[in-house]
């Protein structure tokens, strides 16, 4: 039987880990977040979804960094927590399409799976919005084999260097990462 500390994140200090460090030593440790007053508010999928309608498709020809731009923009005046959720969200729905059935399209190309072609077309289908996502998601079989948008997928730690000046430290909610759904590639 372990120990329980509780602590408020504001209080988390170098002291206070010191602390911890020095009363349980070797000892792993588990964070688990609980919910407490909320000071900024959490985006939803429709809030996400509103990010990603600003990516300027006029702006295709030109380079994903023109086309992430106004995206990028919104994203770093938001306040860090929000960068992470969007981060969260982001992975989540990579992950919803990195099943077996999703990848077919491409198997019957040549066989051959290329993971990082199959994470950079599910970033393509994100990036075009809810409706072709939702499409994509209910019917594999329009997963597109001839576009990625491989830009989509760093933009939260781009925002957050741009807000911060420092790099991100993250860990994605969801391994989004081709073959880390694994309910999606079981047979």
């Amino acid at each position: 039987m372990g120990t329980t500390i509780t602590i408020n994140v504001k209080d988390l200090n170098e002291k206070a880990i010191k602390a911890i460090q020095e009363r349980f030593g070797n000892a792993e440790l588990e964070i688990q977040v609980q919910p407490g007053t909320e000071d900024v508010a959490l985006l939803s999928p429709d809030d996400c979804w509103a990010l990603i309608s600003r990516l300027d498709w006029n702006k295709e020809y030109a380079g994903d960094n023109l086309v992430i731009a106004p995206l990028l923009d919104a994203l770093s005046c938001l306040p860090i927590r929000n960068i992470y959720q969007f981060a969260d969200w982001l992975s989540e729905m990579l992950w919803n399409l990195d099943t077996r059935a999703h990848a077919q399209v491409f198997l019957e190309e040549d066989d051959y799976l290329s993971v990082d072609d199959f994470l950079y077309a599910r970033c393509a289908v994100v990036a075009n919005g809810q409706g072709f996502y939702q499409q994509v998601l209910d019917n594999p079989a329009d997963m597109p084999t001839d576009v990625t948008f491989e830009a989509l997928l760093y933009l939260p730690q781009e925002a957050y260097q741009i807000k911060t000046g420092e790099k991100m430290v993250y860990i994605p909610l969801f391994n989004y990462e081709t073959y880390g759904n694994k309910e999606g590639w079981s047979k």
